[in-house]
């Protein structure tokens, strides 16, 4: 399960929570919230309410853990997002890799969402070889740095992505 914790500014635990299902579900990112409350990135398990093997799942809490909504992102096939960052709107952006979506075996998936977790827009990026973003962050014109790697290029390599606002390359 993925399991939120919250302490002082000494390490105390304030308060602990959990999220998921039967099958394994991981937590991989979450950010403070302008209400206080948290915004989770989590890979969850088909038998946790994905779509297919393996999908993102991005979860709202109030200031104490609680689940105020919860979103699933993804195919037939693995889809994780990894890194999320909250944008200048009041949204969220993720990226991370996708098997059911894309150029091949595995390409790099950037997700936007509204403030409500609902997506707004998706791309990919990549070529026939395993592709995947690591780190997202929104840059001060509206668009979006990317990093991963990528092996579609020859060995495997880091790759750095630019995006204008709405997820097209520049």
């Amino acid at each position: 399960d993925i399991w939120l914790i919250k302490t002082d500014s000494q390490g105390i635990e304030e308060w602990s929570k959990t999220f998921g299902g039967e099958d394994n579900d991981y937590g991989w990112s979450v950010r403070q919230t302008s209400d206080g409350g948290y915004i989770v990135l989590c890979t969850i398990g088909w038998t946790s309410g994905s779509y297919g093997k393996q999908d993102t799942k991005l979860i709202k809490t109030d200031s104490q853990g609680n689940e105020e909504w919860s979103r699933v992102f993804g195919g037939n096939q693995n889809d994780k997002g990894l890194s999320l960052d909250i944008t200048s709107d009041g949204g969220y952006i993720i990226v991370g890799y996708t098997n059911s979506f894309g150029n091949g075996n595995y390409d790099v998936w950037l997700i936007k969402t509204d403030s409500q977790g609902n997506e707004e827009w998706s791309k990919t990026f990549g070529g026939s070889e395993f592709d995947k973003g690591n780190s997202v962050q929104q840059t001060s014109d509206g668009g979006y740095f990317i990093t991963g790697r990528t092996t579609s290029l020859g060995d495997q390599d880091i790759w750095i992505i630019k995006t204008d606002p709405e997820g097209n390359i520049k």
